[in-house]
């Protein structure tokens, strides 16, 4: 791999450190600000909701202007942004922070993606570095919080995003680009990639709706807060493994539909869980599934695509989508029944029809 792209992938590391060091324990700080089941879910529809809108728009800007000035904005606005929530004091302050991190958090991600394969850099290699920054940010959000308080999360979220802008504002060089027209409602870059973005959407709907409660339900079968981060970093873990020595030598197509699949027999299997400890090879499943359905998508979109920047920001828009709409769903059902569960069995029946909508959009069934 070029300097370039060894660059881009160390900035893709520090960046998803940055993005999940505070997002598990986001519902246990919304809770210790006296929020109610419903507004703990409706903090993270909300923080999707501005991240779709940015990283929609995000990519096709860095389409146009190139990739250097998107990415220097996007660091530079998260840094802000995420490090101001650790003034919140009252639950409408985090509701409007989180609002905020998640439109510069959706501001980078399809200029890094363009930036690196352009630069000669493997998608494999390119989410499996993404998916270490999540394994160590999780490690280190469970050790910070045993320690002190959850406030400090956003502090080291914030100082890391900046380590982030320094890598780019000194490491990539300004550099005339061609700008690639993409209209402000690229409709051919969708249909041509619905086959992906669709169960993206789908899959991520209820993914997202286990996770809004995630932390809540590992406390309730017994999880303290060091096993709450811990339990996460074998999902990111097995992601890395898989991700760097997997992913670059199967195909786009296998790798979506393995991913689909395998997430969710990992969905249903959580909803079993009678222990914490029971939690860890459902971590495990889940990790190879999303290697798979994640860094399969971005091979697929980066391939086929000249609009790069656009297309690898729609995935995001797609993940952001369903991860407005799965939250507010959990967060409905949750309140109306106090089960966590059901967010689990809903997770795997609607991944289950991501999974039939790929084979179908693929032909499977006009093969049969």
């Amino acid at each position: 791999m070029s300097k370039k792209a060894k660059l881009g992938i160390l900035m893709q590391f520090f960046a998803s450190f940055s993005f999940f060091v505070v997002r598990i324990f986001i519902p246990q700080f919304a809770e210790d600000l006296n929020a109610t089941r419903f507004q703990i879910g409706i903090i993270a529809t909300f923080f999707s909701l501005t991240l779709f809108i940015s990283s929609w728009i995000s990519g096709r800007i860095a389409d146009k202007i190139g990739r250097r000035k998107v990415l220097l904005a996007g660091f530079a606005f998260s840094a802000l942004a995420f490090s101001s929530g650790f003034f919140a004091k009252t639950y409408p302050e985090l509701f409007l922070l989180r609002m905020l991190a998640g439109f510069t958090a959706g501001i980078y991600p399809g200029a890094l993606a363009a930036y690196v394969y352009e630069s000669g850099g493997k998608m494999g290699k390119y989410t499996a570095f993404g998916a270490l920054g999540m394994a160590v940010s999780q490690f280190v959000s469970g050790v910070v919080v045993s320690v002190w308080e959850i406030p400090h999360l956003f502090l080291i979220s914030g100082l890391v995003y900046t380590v982030s802008f320094l890598t780019a504002l000194f490491g990539i060089k300004k550099e005339e680009y061609k700008p690639i027209k993409v209209p402000l409602f690229p409709l051919d870059v969708v249909k041509r990639n619905k086959d992906i973005y669709i169960p993206l959407f789908l899959r991520h709907t209820g993914a997202t709706g286990i996770w809004a409660y995630w932390v809540l339900y590992l406390g309730q079968i017994g999880a303290n807060n060091y096993w709450k981060g811990m339990l996460n970093v074998f999902n990111f873990g097995t992601q890395f493994i898989v991700m760097y020595i997997v992913i670059d030598k199967i195909s786009g197509k296998k790798s979506i539909g393995w991913g689909l699949i395998l997430s969710a027999f990992s969905f249903f299997y959580y909803a079993l869980c009678k222990s914490y400890l029971w939690v860890i090879p459902g971590m495990i499943l889940t990790g190879i599934a999303w290697s798979f359905l994640y860094a399969g998508s971005l091979k697929e979109v980066t391939e086929r695509n000249k609009e790069r920047a656009t297309a690898s920001g729609l995935i995001q828009s797609s993940i952001s989508l369903g991860s407005i709409l799965g939250p507010l769903i959990a967060s409905i059902v949750v309140s109306l029944t106090g089960d966590y569960r059901i967010t689990m069995y809903f997770a795997a029946a609607i991944t289950v029809v991501a999974y039939s909508y790929y084979l179908f959009a693929k032909g499977y069934f006009k093969r049969a």
